[in-house]
């Protein structure tokens, strides 16, 4: 199981009912993920407010965007998509849960770094 196209299927599942919306998954995925490397950046450089104002913004700015251009190169694929889709659509009622919780779990652990960091 690959975990990232399966944080995908569930954000789909969640955010693309209709199928109409394709970005607000990728912009979810890509939310999720930029603030989870913000935190760790943020703390491995230690970043504070005085040196905040140097070259480590650029650096950050280009690795959310390079994060975004790949999420959208591999999510934005109709084909992949529903690959995708197919792959996790049949799985067991209690597999389906204890991945829900897992990607609440994930997202409240993301939310909370971001509050407590």
């Amino acid at each position: 199981m690959n975990p990232y196209n399966y944080l995908f299927y569930k954000l789909t599942r969640f955010l693309n009912k209709k199928g109409n919306n394709e970005w607000g998954p990728i912009y979810a995925i890509t939310i999720l993920l930029g603030w989870n490397i913000v935190i760790i950046y943020v703390n491995c450089f230690r970043i504070t407010e005085e040196n905040s104002k140097g070259g480590f913004k650029y650096g950050l700015i280009v690795i959310v965007i390079i994060l975004f251009i790949t999420n959208s190169v591999l999510f934005l694929n109709k084909k992949r998509q529903l690959e995708i889709i197919k792959r996790y659509q049949n799985e067991s009622h209690r597999r389906s849960r204890i991945g829900s919780f897992l990607v609440l779990l994930y997202v409240a652990f993301t939310l909370g770094s971001i509050i407590f960091a």
